[in-house]
């Protein structure tokens, strides 16, 4: 692996800046590797330029299985690791927010790339993902104001803190527009997937949205296929993946989902060669995650001067994987989300005849 080739040449060099990545290799293991190849180019690129006062970049892996209770050990014990100056990750929103108190006591800088749930806030907490708030937001706004939707049909779960906060602030956002929404719990056992789609669509209403976090993927597969395209769907990022348009086939064309990027960027051309085939969103931004606190190092680099100089980090488009990087007081990144929808054509995953694409303007 690149990450383990690039360590031990920082460790012969001497000295070797440290950061830690927390991945869920047991229960997400393609997550894991997207998340790690960001950070491997972004490490690369550094290493390979020389580092910064003859100091190359070191790399620690951590694995915390997208585990609530397990991350915020596997926290404690970065944070009791003093040549540990920043963590990129963790990567489901309840395990980042499992890990935050414990870097919160340690003054240890959290960036995740992947973490969008609006509950996770904190002095040493940034992100380099669009938040659910942003990406809620645009989502409703897009659906009362650009496709005149006024019913919809919300399912999402509600032991998820991603599924949730993406629910609140679509909801909170479409209702006062004057938008009508109904709250459905796909996590609930009960749930017979076949009447509930058919219940709504003899009530006419006007769109599906879908906001399931990664174990409810095949659920939500399985709410497209009972419409049978009847209604427009929309949904949130989890979606955004090769599994919704392997599955899903036909079922899934036409649907609209808030993304945090778009690979139609230099980053995405040069990561795509390096890897071998197109590179995900996780990828894009884990690499950002990286970058700034890569960005954030000094010749004599400690925890403080790292949590300190994110809060300033501001990167142009061209160093980053396609949009200039700065965060928001809140540790949020400045900028919005991508809006794609399913369409019919080349570019998707092999075995699918279809991809994701851009809707104009971004």
């Amino acid at each position: 692996m690149q990450i383990y080739i690039n360590n031990a040449k920082a460790r012969l060099q001497g000295r070797p800046f440290t950061l830690a990545t927390v991945v869920p290799v047991d229960s997400a293991a393609t997550s894991a590797e997207e998340m790690l190849r960001g950070v491997a180019n972004a490490q690369t690129k550094f290493n390979d330029g020389g580092g910064l006062g003859d100091r190359l970049l070191e790399v620690v892996i951590a694995n915390d299985g997208n585990d609530k209770i397990i991350s915020g050990g596997v926290a404690r014990k970065l944070a009791n690791n003093p040549a540990i100056l920043g963590v990129v990750g963790h990567n489901a929103s309840s395990a980042s927010q499992g890990a935050l108190a414990e870097y919160e006591k340690a003054g240890l800088a959290m960036v995740s790339p992947t973490s969008t749930s609006t509950t996770l806030s904190g002095r040493v907490f940034f992100r380099t993902v669009p938040s659910d708030a942003v990406s809620g937001t645009k989502l409703a706004e897009y659906a009362k104001n650009q496709l005149g939707k006024k019913r919809v049909a919300v399912f999402y779960n509600p032991n998820s803190s991603y599924s949730s906060s993406l629910k609140e602030a679509f909801v909170g956002r479409f209702q006062p527009l004057g938008g009508n929404a109904q709250i459905i719990d796909m996590n609930d056992a009960d749930l017979n997937v076949e009447q509930e789609v058919r219940k709504l669509q003899d009530k006419d209403a006007d769109a599906i949205v879908l906001f399931p976090n990664t174990s409810l993927i095949s659920v939500s597969v399985a709410i497209a296929r009972a419409n049978r395209q009847q209604m427009l769907m929309l949904g949130g990022d989890a979606l955004y993946r090769p599994q919704t348009l392997t599955s899903g086939g036909n079922a899934v064309e036409g649907l609209i989902l808030a993304v945090p990027w778009f690979a139609q960027t230099t980053y995405a051309q040069k990561a795509e060669q390096r890897w071998g085939g197109q590179v995900s969103w996780r990828t894009a931004t884990s690499y950002d995650a990286t970058r700034a606190l890569i960005q954030s190092f000094s010749e004599n680099a400690s925890r403080k001067t790292v949590l300190d100089n994110l809060q300033y980090t501001y990167l142009p488009g061209r160093e980053t994987s396609g949009s200039e990087l700065q965060f928001q007081p809140t540790g949020d990144r400045v900028g919005e989300p991508i809006l794609v929808k399913v369409r019919r054509g080349r570019g998707g995953p092999v075995g699918s005849q279809f991809s994701f694409q851009p809707i104009s303007p971004w």
